[in-house]
């Protein structure tokens, strides 16, 4: 599926800015220059912004939210019953991933951190694309063994991706933290969504 950007770009007249829309843009130039993400179809992506509170500890910068289960599948039998999860639509389009990104607290990385975790979420896509996550092993099938070995099958894509992007305006955008954000906009937009849950479709 074609990407027309054109259509997408954000305002830089300096009044307004949607931050889910930049992202978009920055995730269509990573997939598009990193051959380990070039399965992914951002038409079938939506990112959205959600918020968790600057005080409080642990870590959650990003999530990345399927809409199947394992493999692809449609339906899932636990305890007796059949879950399925809800069809999202965004653009006449059946979505099969929401990736959601937390402010402020990733809005106050570094640039590069910032990139680091969008890569971060991207890898949980399953290379299959089929709505399932990668699945790293049978226990912890989300990351595995190890968060840092995770991490570490995109490590040699992030650091000549970073030098790509530091040479374009989207720089501008990812040095800034969430205060000088909202300072430089008189308007700060996001794509928001409540995260879809499994239903029950049969007892």
């Amino acid at each position: 599926m074609s990407y027309d950007n054109s259509k997408t770009r954000p305002d830089t007249s300096g009044l307004t800015i949607n931050i889910s829309e930049v992202l978009t843009l920055i995730i269509h130039e990573i997939i598009t220059r990193t051959p380990l993400f070039s399965h992914i179809d951002m038409g079938r992506v939506h990112v959205c912004m959600s918020s968790n509170r600057k005080s409080r500890g642990g870590a959650t910068f990003g999530k990345l939210v399927p809409l199947k289960f394992k493999d692809g599948k449609e339906a899932l039998s636990y305890r007796g019953r059949w879950y399925a999860m809800p069809e999202v639509l965004h653009n006449g389009m059946p979505l099969l991933y929401i990736i959601y990104f937390y402010s402020p607290r990733f809005l106050d990385l570094s640039a590069f951190e910032k990139l680091r975790v969008i890569f971060h979420e991207l890898y949980h896509i399953s290379p299959d694309f089929n709505g399932d996550i990668r699945r790293m092993g049978k226990v912890k099938s989300s990351h595995g063994a190890s968060r840092k070995r995770f991490d570490s099958h995109f490590e040699d894509s992030l650091g000549p991706f970073f030098e790509y992007i530091s040479e374009t305006p989207f720089m501008n955008f990812l040095e800034m933290d969430s205060q000088t954000l909202f300072s430089t906009f008189k308007k700060v937009y996001s794509n928001r969504m409540k995260v879809p849950r499994p239903v029950v479709i049969k007892n």
